[in-house]
């Protein structure tokens, strides 16, 4: 725990603390007559030079820039990345920046700017200990993956945690009910939730969750390297869209320029698409990184351009569209981010696109095209190719197309037989998808249906649809512990007219299965009947075989505490509060998983 001594009386402060959020909640009601609050939607301008739409009564980016109105946010000397805004993720764009702390926890992370924490969200996966701090500029700025708070934080949402009687907790203060200056340590950096090593993870957004690359606030870290390219892929977007596989070409950088190993590539399509793969480097580290801008020309005509300095929360998962996905998840996650708008995608990175960003070979003759690449920093790639049609070449060969269901982007898209429904609706599917089914037999007495093969797991959806698999036979007993699992993944269910319904956001193999087994949990043998007074916590280790751990409670000596749970280590970790009476305890832990399938066990020591 982070400690900060208080010198005031209690009375003095119990006292200023009521006073401060009276004033706080007179503060509140005034901004929402005034509409200035959450919820009251505002007309956007454009905000001049930045191509970003910025919310009504809101000062731009380049404004508190200049005013440096947003300071450090970690005690280092020095500042590097580890990942940048917009940068492809797993399932998302990433929606803000990464600082390393060089593999340490424990540096002290401070306010941006004066305001009042206004949300506290903890919890064993995605942003691990998060704190949201509202600042009276309309902008909110959030502190991700911490090890903990500050003590009078921490007190708050021990608080919570006692009253809900759980360790994920997500609440919103009232306004002014802890208050932070510009520079204060808010909390400590860590390693929680989601995190794939110790790092900040730090975002700005409106009070409409509209989020904004932090580097356009004055953020700077050094940087005088250029993006990196590698490979292009060209695709056919006439009438072999959907039936033609892509092409790939290296490239070689060459007097400052990335060209193709040919100088002209002759395609059998008159529209003509492509994708590069590419990622920014940055000094004083070896992370690949996001790039900021990409722009497509055909002569000195703009096709395309995308630029990361804005997001909403529902365009993250665009980023299934932006890069060519399934490249992404087989490769290793290389990013190839297409020059190219597809029908499905409404994100709102994309300006200036004529025809869909393709290019029109139609005429027959040759297109000199140039793609410039462009990190925050200015830094600058280029690439030269040029492309022709001719009827005769042979880079697009055509895909096996026997018995596929076609899903398309404005319509209502269903499948079903007797056995496995899916139902898509409209504007759920980037462009349009030719897929195949085949079905796999059970092949052991878990699975309560065989194997349905709908597409393919790399192909996804923009959000959530209905699936329905009938089982071959459901135990009469155990209906409550069948569970579909989508490529491996548990989604849950439930029973509908003998279907087993869920929802999903990914094609591929759908199988019910049973779920009887509970959740392993190991103890701490070897302390065990020992006195701890002396440990800082107490570690569980709690594993699931399929649905996955839901929830978990500790009890010391018959009384519930709190723990903490990190899902990606699998472990429970209970510490110790410091008033622990000496003597015998006991320390139980009941683990459940999502098919509520229950664990416990019993750990004595002594303190």
């Amino acid at each position: 725990m982070l400690h900060i001594t208080m010198h005031r009386p209690r009375i003095v402060k119990f006292l200023v603390g009521i006073l401060l959020l009276v004033a706080g909640a007179m503060l509140y009601r005034f901004l929402i007559s005034a509409g200035l609050h959450v919820g009251v939607h505002l007309r956007g301008v454009k905000v001049s030079g930045s191509g970003m739409q910025q919310s009504a009564g809101l000062p731009s980016p380049e404004e508190l820039a200049s005013q440096n109105y947003f300071g450090p946010v970690l005690g280092m000397s020095e500042l590097t990345l580890a990942g940048c805004f917009g940068e492809p993720r797993r399932s998302h764009f990433h929606t803000g920046v990464d600082f390393r702390t060089n593999q340490r926890e424990g540096f002290p992370v401070l306010a941006a700017a004066d305001g009042y924490i206004s949300r506290i969200n903890v919890s064993g996966a995605g942003y691990g200990n998060a704190l949201y701090i509202t600042h009276a500029n309309g902008y909110v700025t959030v502190y991700a993956h911490l090890l903990t708070f500050r003590d009078d934080i921490q007190q708050r949402l021990r608080a919570e945690q006692y009253r809900n009687e759980s360790f994920a907790v997500d609440f919103q203060l009232v306004p002014y009910e802890i208050t932070v200056r510009k520079g204060d340590t808010i909390a400590l950096s860590g390693n929680t939730g989601g995190s794939g090593g110790p790092h900040l993870h730090f975002e700005i957004r409106d009070t409409f969750e509209n989020v904004y690359n932090p580097l356009l606030f004055g953020y700077r870290v050094k940087d005088d390297l250029k993006p990196v390219v590698g490979m292009l892929k060209l695709y056919a977007m006439d009438a072999q869209r959907y039936t033609a596989e892509g092409y790939r070409t290296k490239t070689t950088l060459r007097n400052g320029v990335y060209v193709t190993s040919s100088s002209l590539i002759k395609c059998n399509a008159r529209q003509v698409a492509l994708s590069v793969h590419t990622y920014d480097l940055m000094n004083q580290t070896d992370a690949h990184m996001g790039i900021y801008n990409l722009t497509l020309f055909d002569g000195d005509r703009m096709l395309y351009n995308a630029r990361f300095d804005k997001l909403t929360f529902p365009e993250k998962r665009y980023v299934f569209s932006h890069i060519d996905y399934p490249i992404f998840q087989k490769e290793g996650r290389k990013s190839y981010h297409k020059c190219y708008v597809e029908p499905g995608n409404r994100c709102g990175i994309y300006t200036d696109v004529i025809n869909a960003g393709a290019v029109d070979l139609s005429d027959g003759k040759p297109h000199n095209l140039y793609v410039e690449i462009t990190d925050f920093n200015g830094n600058v790639s280029q690439i030269k190719l040029s492309l022709q049609y001719d009827p005769t070449a042979t880079i697009f060969k055509a895909r096996p197309q026997a018995n596929m269901t076609v899903f398309d982007v404005h319509a209502l898209n269903e499948f079903a037989n007797e056995k496995f429904r899916i139902q898509v609706p409209a504007e759920n599917v980037f462009d349009r998808m030719l897929l195949s089914y085949s079905y796999l037999p059970a092949k052991d007495t878990l699975a309560l249906s065989g194997i349905h093969l709908f597409g393919t797991d790399d192909r996804h959806l923009y959000d959530w649809c209905k699936v329905w698999v009938k089982p071959d036979r459901v135990p009469a007993t155990l209906s409550d512990k069948a569970v579909l699992v989508v490529n491996d993944n548990c989604t849950g269910g439930n029973y509908e007219g003998g279907w087993l319904a869920a929802r999903t956001r990914e094609l591929g193999a759908f199988q019910v299965r049973l779920d009887t087994t509970p959740p392993k949990i190991i103890t701490p043998a070897n302390l065990a009947g020992k006195n701890l007074r002396n440990y800082k916590k107490i570690t569980f280790s709690v594993t699931d075989n399929l649905s996955g751990i839901a929830d978990f409670d500790v009890y010391l000596d018959g009384t519930w505490v709190v723990a903490d749970y990190d899902a990606k280590t699998h472990r429970i970790m209970y510490y110790p509060e410091s008033a622990l009476s000496s003597g015998r305890h006991v320390l139980k832990l009941v683990v459940s998983d999502e098919r509520k399938n229950k664990s416990s066990a019993e750990f004595v020591f002594y303190y």
